[in-house]
C-alpha cells in the first residue's frame, strides 16, 4: 500500500520475527505492561518469548518513510474481526498522521479478508491516541476491567438512605463450568448495555473477553430481589481482600445495593496457605485497617466513584485500558 511516494507499508516475514519483536518492545516501552516487563532480566526474557510467540502467528507490517522504519502493526485474524495486537509509531516519527495511516490500512486489509470489525485495546491515559481513534469513529466496546481500592475503615456500612430498597442475596457456586458461563454472560450483558448487541456478539465469538478462573476461588451468584443479576468471584490474597464483579447494569449498583454487597464481601475472609495452596473460608470480620480491592468494568467504576467521596478510595487511571471497535461498511 502506498500513501505517497515516500510512505509505504511493507509485510514483515517470519524470518525477521526477532527484529520485529524488539522493534515493538522499543515502540511501546512507555506502556505500563512493557515497563513492568523490564523490572528484571528474568521477567524481560519471559515477556519477550511470550510476546514473540504471539506475533509469530499474526500478520506483521511496518510503515516506512523514505525507507526508514517509522511504525509497525500486527494483526490477529479472528472469526468476525481483526484484533490489532500491537500498533505504534516511533517517537521521532509521531505527530505526522502515521497512526491514522496504519489504522486505515488495517481497515482495508480486513475488508479484503472478509472481516467486518476491527478491535484493539487502548491505554486510556494515551489521550492523543484515544482522540485519534475517536476521530476515526472507533467506539468503546465496554470490555476493559479496572481496579478500585476501598478504605474500609472510612466507609460506614450502616443502613443507607435510598428511595429504592433492593434485597440482595448470594448463592455459593462450586462448578467451574457454571462459574465461567455466568461470568461471560454478565460481562456480555454489561457490554450490550454500553455498546450494543453487535459489540456483545463480537466480544463473545471472537474471544475478546479473557478471564482467568480457579475452581478454588469462592464464587457467588448475586441475586437482587430474588432475581439473578450478577456474579462475584473472590480472589485469595496475602495482602488485600479482592473481588471481581459482573452484573446487570439495569438493576444493580444503586447506592444501597452496593453497601449491602460490600457488607457481604467484608465478611468473607479467605485464608490462603502459600506452601500447600489450600484455602478455607469463614465469616471473619476484617480489621479496621483493611483495604478491599474490586475489579469491575469501567461503567460500574464510574457509578461507584460518583457516590463515594474521593478520600474513601483509590483508583489509578494510568493503567486503565478499554477495548475499542469499529464496524466496516
Amino acid at each position: 500500500m502506498t500513501e505517497s511516494n515516500s510512505i509505504r507499508i511493507k509485510r514483515v516475514p517470519l524470518i525477521r520475527l526477532h527484529w520485529f519483536t524488539k522493534l515493538n518492545m522499543k515502540i511501546h516501552e512507555e506502556d505500563p505492561i512493557f515497563k513492568k516487563a523490564q523490572e528484571s532480566r528474568k521477567s524481560k526474557i519471559k515477556f519477550y518469548f511470550n510476546f514473540a510467540s504471539k506475533l509469530a502467528k499474526q500478520s506483521r507490517f511496518v510503515l516506512l518513510e523514505n525507507g526508514k522504519v517509522a511504525g509497525s502493526i500486527s494483526l490477529e485474524k479472528r472469526k468476525h474481526s481483526f484484533f490489532v495486537y500491537a500498533v505504534g509509531v516511533k517517537k521521532e516519527f509521531r505527530r505526522k498522521g502515521f497512526g491514522s495511516i496504519l489504522m486505515k490500512f488495517t481497515e482495508d486489509f480486513a475488508k479484503k479478508k472478509n472481516r467486518h470489525f476491527i478491535c484493539f485495546s487502548v491505554l486510556l491515559e494515551n489521550k492523543p491516541a484515544v482522540k485519534m481513534y475517536e476521530k476515526l469513529e472507533y467506539h468503546s466496546q465496554g470490555v476493559g476491567l479496572t481496579l478500585v481500592r476501598l478504605f474500609l475503615w472510612k466507609i460506614k456500612t450502616t443502613k443507607q438512605e435510598s428511595e429504592i430498597s433492593d434485597k440482595i442475596s448470594f448463592r455459593k457456586l462450586t462448578k467451574l463450568n457454571e462459574i465461567k458461563k455466568l461470568a461471560y454472560f454478565w460481562w456480555a450483558k454489561e457490554i450490550e448495555a454500553l455498546a450494543g448487541t453487535e459489540a456483545m456478539h463480537v466480544s463473545l465469538e471472537d474471544s475478546i473477553l479473557e478471564l482467568d478462573f480457579n475452581p478454588e476461588w469462592p464464587s457467588f451468584e448475586i441475586k437482587t430481589n430474588d432475581k439473578p443479576t450478577g456474579l462475584m468471584i473472590i480472589i485469595p490474597s496475602d495482602f488485600f481482600q479482592t473481588a471481581v464483579l459482573f452484573s446487570d447494569p439495569q438493576s444493580t449498583w444503586r447506592k444501597k445495593w452496593f453497601f449491602d454487597l460490600l457488607e457481604f464481601i467484608t465478611k468473607q475472609k479467605i485464608v490462603h496457605t502459600r506452601n500447600t495452596g489450600n484455602m478455607k473460608s469463614g465469616n471473619i470480620k476484617l480489621e479496621k485497617s483493611s483495604v478491599l480491592q474490586i475489579f469491575l468494568t469501567h461503567q460500574h467504576k464510574d457509578n461507584l466513584i460518583s457516590y463515594l467521596a474521593s478520600d474513601l478510595l483509590i483508583h489509578d487511571s494510568t493503567e486503565d485500558r478499554q477495548i475499542l471497535f469499529k464496524k466496516m461498511d
